[in-house]
């Protein structure tokens, strides 16, 4: 197994004849990972367009690239706690292009994230960047301290963690599972069956579903409001307020805890498709149900 390796300092363009998977761990800066136009290109480019700092570590072996620095790159089961408190000035603007069914997975400490276009599982995670995640097909895994991340026109299952982070996806989502301290969690479904599973502690939960679809929903919070097509649903009691009930056939599922944050669930308009919900420049400052792509993609 031969291994290869760079050390990029600044500018630099490092073309793979073949890649399998992705790492990149960065600090500051900006992340992204595009896939070719091409289906059947195999190779990978990665052009480095700055680095300030400590130069950039870059790494292929056995199929793998990998890029970012030794200790971001050491391991990368609990990559956000490690660095949540990280101060490190070192900032790099990188850019990859690869084939569409690559594994990937990044993580940042402040630098912005984009990843579009894959048909393979992705993870994403930083501490306060803000990350874009734009027509996956796979598995995806998201974990945020801070950052906002957006997730548009995905195809598969999502599970994201965020503290404060705001969390937006939209598209045909299978499966989602998910954990929110106070960031708000926005998740606009397509016409497909979904099943949802959201717990948050202070975040709010907006679920958008197609008008007419079926829908169950099964909601609990201790001083939240719970509004459901537009009715507010009270407990019996103190302290807590539930929601119980059916609509349709199949649809959405969602089952949703939370202690003090407000859960909405509307429809969608008629023939308001989800990808098209925003327009096509929006960007993450912009999230209108999760469907903002960064302009810069």
């Amino acid at each position: 197994m031969s291994t290869e390796s760079w050390v990029v300092a600044g500018p630099q363009v490092i073309e793979v004849e073949e890649l399998r998977a992705l790492r990149v761990g960065l600090v500051g800066g900006r992340v992204d990972v595009v896939a070719h136009d091409d289906p059947e290109q195999r190779g990978a480019r990665l052009e480095v367009h700055e680095v300030d700092g400590r130069p950039l570590e870059v790494t292929l072996s056995d199929g793998e690239l990998r890029v970012g620095y030794s200790f971001t790159l050491g391991g990368w089961e609990g990559f956000v706690e490690r660095f949540r408190n990280f101060q490190d000035k070192d900032r790099a603007d990188v850019h990859v292009a690869v084939p569409r069914d690559v594994l990937a997975k990044v993580g940042t400490v402040s630098a912005d994230e984009l990843v579009a276009g894959l048909r393979q599982d992705v993870s994403v995670s930083t501490v306060s960047g803000s990350v874009v995640v734009d027509d996956v097909h796979g598995r995806l895994s998201t974990n945020s301290v801070s950052g906002e991340t957006v997730v548009r026109r995905h195809q598969g299952d999502v599970r994201f963690n965020t503290v404060s982070g705001e969390f937006a996806a939209s598209g045909e989502l299978t499966l989602v599972q998910g954990n929110s301290v106070s960031g708000a969690v926005s998740l606009d479904v397509g016409p497909g069956t979904s099943s949802l599973t959201v717990t948050t502690v202070a975040g709010d939960l907006t679920v958008r579903v197609p008008e007419g679809a079926g829908l169950r929903v099964r909601a609990q919070s201790v001083s939240g409001r719970l509004v459901v097509d537009g009715q507010e649903h009270k407990g019996t009691g103190p302290g807590h307020r539930t929601v119980d009930l059916d609509s349709g056939d199949g649809g959405t599922f969602l089952s949703a805890t939370t202690v003090t944050g407000h859960v909405t669930v509307l429809r969608a308009p008629v023939g308001d498709a989800v990808v098209d919900a925003v327009p096509g420049d929006a960007v993450p400052g912009d999230v209108v149900w999760g469907d903002a792509v960064d302009g810069r993609a």
